[in-house]
């Protein structure tokens, strides 16, 4: 059963599935999502065998991973975002489910575990967390890209963000890295996390620039955004990125 802000949460992706879907379809905006996505999965071995996504919206990681695994499955809370999901990113080996990942029961386990953006969103992570873990085979790992609270410019613009458009949840917090490898320590979990998003951000999560603009500044990004992200973790700068990217294993 859903609480309260749960229940919020769905109604906001229900109510703006059109809009959402409209990101992942528009050419630099696609450009930006994939690359969040392959930056979070720098370092592990693919295809991945078994993959599951937490909070997998419309589906389009099908087809930012094509090739990149052999089993996927998709589970989230808005109904609209699950049925174009199946209808437009369902393919052999694909399987989505309308439902909250505390209602999941999966008959298998899987090598990783997704969450994009997700985790912020939940009433209790720690709960997810230890929930998720249950699920993993004996190597699997819990990947997770959170908006990073710490740089005070990018969390500025989060809460003017939060004001102006009506799309953005605005009960969503930000952790610090602390906090996310706090987290997942009293989960009995081993942490490394990596610095995520530059120019790419703000690509991906906004439509407002005209083609001709936003479509070479994606392509600038892919080139720029990977270079800049491992010299400020080499730097131990990761605050000055927009998210920080979480591998978590439990400890053996």
């Amino acid at each position: 059963m859903l609480n309260k802000r749960e229940l919020d949460d769905k109604k906001l992706f229900d109510d703006i599935a059109i809009n959402y879907v409209k990101k992942d379809l528009t050419t630099y905006c696609r450009v930006a999502r994939k690359l969040r996505l392959v930056q979070s999965l720098k370092g592990i071995k693919q295809p991945i065998k078994k993959i599951l996504e937490v909070g997998c919206g419309a589906g389009f990681s099908v087809d930012y991973l094509k090739g990149k695994f052999i089993n996927y499955t998709g589970v989230d809370y808005s109904e609209k975002l699950i049925k174009y999901a199946k209808k437009h990113n369902s393919y052999t080996g694909v399987k989505f489910e309308c439902l909250n990942v505390n209602d999941f029961n999966p008959e298998i386990k899987f090598d990783i575990v997704l969450m994009i953006g997700v985790l912020h969103h939940m009433p209790e992570p720690e709960k997810v967390i230890k929930s998720l873990s249950k699920i993993l085979t004996q190597d699997g790992i819990i990947i997770v890209n959170e908006p990073q609270a710490g740089n005070p410019l990018i969390g500025l613009l989060r809460k003017i963000r939060k004001k102006i458009d009506n799309n953005y949840s605005t009960d969503q917090v930000e952790f610090t890295e602390d906090e996310i490898h706090s987290m997942f320590k009293k989960c009995g979990h081993e942490t490394k996390t990596f610095a995520q998003g530059v120019i790419s951000t703000p690509l991906a999560e906004s439509r407002i620039l005209p083609a001709f603009i936003g479509i070479p500044l994606a392509w600038i990004a892919v080139v720029v955004d990977p270079i800049l992200e491992k010299l400020l973790s080499i730097l131990s700068f990761k605050k000055l990125t927009w998210n920080i990217v979480v591998h978590a294993r439990p400890k053996q």
